[in-house]
């Protein structure tokens, strides 16, 4: 879902890009998944359909305009927490939410 919601976004930039981008997706990350049984091409599936939603109704200029705004205001007035929690962003995607998946799963196998 995450990928597949970059790869989206990458696409509504520059659609030459994008394709090779969800392409990429397809073939490199969701593909690998599927293969040795990870996951249900189905679950695949779904999460592609979810994130590609996902992006596409955030994309729109009336959610931007009323979440994006106050978000950027923000940034510029107060760049330090800002570029602190944009790299505590990019840290979480590269690491695929490992340090927030780990203890979540943990509370879930007690419940």
């Amino acid at each position: 879902m995450l990928w597949m919601a970059v790869a989206t976004g990458i696409f509504l930039t520059s659609r030459r890009v994008g394709v090779l981008v969800l392409l990429y997706t397809a073939l490199f990350i969701c593909l690998p998944r599927a293969y040795p049984g990870f996951h249900y091409p189905t679950d695949l599936l779904v999460g592609a359909v979810v994130g590609i939603v996902i992006t596409l109704v955030m994309t729109r200029d009336t959610i931007r305009v009323r979440y994006a705004t106050p978000v950027l205001r923000w940034t510029e007035r107060h760049p330090a927490p800002a570029a602190t929690l944009a790299f505590i962003l990019c840290l979480q995607l590269v690491t695929q939410l490992d340090e927030l998946r780990k203890p979540a799963s943990g509370v879930m196998k007690h419940l």
